[in-house]
């Protein structure tokens, strides 16, 4: 059978799969990178080496850059990003995908209160005040 001849649908990899590099099918790469997989995430998951996913990428002309429309960037401390990588790690998603839920479900729900505290609140006026 003939790779690449005709299209085939890749289904969803389980949480945390590791595909074996001589079945792993380099079409999967599109696929990880809108998911919002880092390099590392997905070379992980391919099997790879992040040398080899970028030489792999290069020879494929698979572009590993992230497309930034209508993305913000935002400064954490690194202990609370360690945080969320750690959880988003034993979820099985990738940290910047649980950040966009835990936001996405705080502004749809109006969350806002039931999440910081009063003291909390008053130190963030209390800041941006000061600016």
């Amino acid at each position: 059978m003939k790779r690449g001849a005709g299209s085939t649908r890749y289904p969803a990899l389980p949480s945390g799969a590791l595909l074996r590099k001589s079945k792993t099918d380099p079409a999967l790469i599109p696929v990880l990178l809108e998911e919002g997989l880092s390099d590392l995430e997905i070379a992980s998951k391919m099997g790879w080496t992040v040398g080899t996913l970028r030489a792999r990428c290069s020879q494929l002309k698979i572009s590993l850059r992230r497309k930034n429309v209508n993305r913000r960037q935002f400064v954490l401390p690194q202990a609370i990003f360690d945080q969320l990588h750690q959880r988003a790690a034993m979820m099985g998603v990738s940290t910047s995908a649980l950040a966009v839920e835990l936001l996405e479900v705080i502004a749809r729900d109006e969350l806002y209160n039931a999440v910081l505290d009063g003291e909390v609140i008053e130190i963030m006026r209390s800041s941006t005040s000061a600016n």
